[in-house]
Parts: structure tokens; sequence; C-alpha cells
């Protein structure tokens, strides 16, 4: 599976995203400037983009086995809810 060449956390500063620091300083990980586009948007973007590692292996961690099942109960439970209301 891919391996983040930048590791997290990312952080976002004003509209540019910047890699966790270490002996070789503090990278670059993107910029969300755009003359077309509201100040908000690209600071919005780089919030985004600063949290996708984060949100990435939350994915993963959804994809196992006991999240599964954990879905599944859920769902039961909300249609055990919407039969009884009926």
């Amino acid at each position: 599976m891919f391996k983040h060449v930048t590791p997290h956390p990312w952080t976002a500063h004003g509209s540019t995203v910047w890699g966790y620091e270490n002996e070789h300083g503090q990278p670059q990980v993107g910029s969300c400037v755009n003359k077309n586009l509201p100040i908000a948007t690209q600071r919005a973007n780089a919030r985004l983009i600063a949290i996708a590692p984060q949100m990435y292996e939350i994915i993963q961690k959804l994809q196992s086995d006991e999240a599964k099942v954990l879905v599944r109960y859920m769902e039961k439970e909300v249609e055990d809810e919407s039969q009884a209301i009926e």
C-alpha cells in the first residue's frame, strides 16, 4: 500500500500545507494559493489536505472485519427502530 513520503501530522498555515519537521527542516506538502479562489476557500482546501493522512488511516481501519461487524450492528439497530415506529 502507498506510504506517505512526508510523514504526518501535516499542518495548514494560511493556504499552505506543511509536513512534520525533521532533521531536514519542515517540508512544504502543498500550496492552495489560487488567484481565482477566495482566501477562505484556499485555507479550507489547505486544512482538508492537511488532515488527509489521518482520514486515510481511518478509512483503512473502517475496512477491518471488526468495523464491518459494527456497521452491520448499527444498521440492524436503525432497521429495528424504523420497524418499531411503523
